[in-house]
């Protein structure tokens, strides 16, 4: 099988490699869609500490059952599915309450495990055992269906902040992550929901999704014009899903007495503090929140919040590329010229979803 090999920072190349064997307690997966994450495109480019190449990257992934092993009851071939990538032990405190992202033995496909750039994946048995696996649903196409992964983690986050109906949220980053937190805040029924970003062009191509006010950080000082739409208070809820500290500290300081703020997105790790004015935390009574990652009951919300349409995948999604094609969509990321890129091995089994995705860009 066709596969993009991870070998270290700037290499990744188009390879023939072994077609995984099923084993016992697996299942097959031919991949028919597998969304490129901003830490696929991190690993590719700066490397990751915890993933060792040569490896085949990609955790958000559709496709189809094409091999179950003999042990392995609950499924069949022919099904389309998704996989949570994070595994659990499936035995310990955090895995029994459904907290699966937080186990302490968690192993992740595309870390220790060969993950969808490739036309074949093997899903390990403790994904299967684990309950990793989600059906998709008739009305969703493979396309939409990759991008539950991420989706799911956005819902980690929206689960802990809580959202009620008339708040005002606003999302630092403008980015995937950052319209779909919008956009399920939106869905819990916050009031108003203001989108921030520092590049114009993202923030102009999440205009389509028609939020209350769109604050450019490059024209505009972001603390005050969120003071300025909220009567000098500032907001309910404040979710910052751009990795620097500069967006962290502006997000503390959006927030309105007993406003909740949500670091969803992570710092480098070679720099990974930022300086709080704790007595301002302390008589606003701001709570922070950190999360991370997600569990599989999380994935199988994203999906369900796709098919209801809650949150738009097909505004999200811009480009799909094939897997020899896998630089192209990462660059297309890169230069903001893309939301979300899917990258597909067999793009002519796709042909009959394209057309429910008019303005997506095809590279073949």
């Amino acid at each position: 099988m066709k596969a993009a090999v991870y070998k270290g920072i700037e290499e990744m190349d188009i390879e023939e490699m072994e077609k995984p064997v099923v084993q016992p307690g697996t299942i097959l997966l031919k991949v028919k869609a597998c969304a490129i994450c901003g830490g696929d495109l991190s690993t590719f480019r700066h490397g990751h500490a915890a993933i060792k190449p040569p490896i085949v990257l990609g955790h958000e992934t559709a496709g189809e059952i094409v091999e179950v092993a003999a042990d392995v009851t609950g499924f069949r071939v022919g099904e389309r599915v998704i996989v949570a990538p994070g595994i659990g032990c499936a035995a310990c405190s955090y895995c029994s309450s459904g907290w699966q992202n937080m186990c302490y033995s968690r192993k992740t496909i595309a870390h220790h495990y060969n993950g969808g750039f490739a036309e074949y994946m093997l899903i390990p048995a403790g994904a299967v055992r684990a309950n990793n696996i989600n059906r998709i649903p008739e009305e969703l196409t493979y396309l939409e269906a990759s991008l539950a992964e991420p989706l799911a983690c956005v819902l980690n986050g929206q689960e802990a902040m809580n959202i009620g109906l008339g708040d005002t949220v606003t999302v630092i980053g403008a980015g995937p992550i950052g319209c779909m937190h919008a956009e399920v805040a939106r869905s819990r029924g916050a009031g108003r929901v203001f989108l921030i970003n520092r590049s114009a062009k993202r923030l102009e191509a999440a205009k389509a999704f028609g939020f209350d006010a769109y604050i450019d950080l490059s024209k505009t000082d972001g603390l005050q014009a969120v003071m300025d739409l909220t009567g000098g208070i500032g907001t309910n809820v404040v979710i910052v899903t751009a990795g620097t500290a500069e967006a962290q500290q502006l997000g503390i300081s959006l927030a309105r007495k007993m406003g909740k703020v949500c670091l969803f997105a992570g710092l480098p790790k070679s720099n990974p503090t930022i300086e709080l004015d704790a007595n301002y935390i302390h008589y606003r009574q701001i709570t922070i929140y950190g999360t991370f990652s997600s569990a599989p009951r999380h994935n199988a919300l994203a999906l369900e919040m796709i098919r209801s349409g809650k949150v738009s995948a097909k505004k999200l999604l811009t480009h799909v590329v094939s897997l020899e094609k896998i630089r192209t969509g990462m660059d297309c990321i890169d230069d903001r010229s893309a939301m979300r890129v899917a990258v597909s091995p067999c793009l002519d089994e796709l042909e009959a979803e394209f057309a429910q995705f008019p303005d997506v860009k095809v590279q073949r």
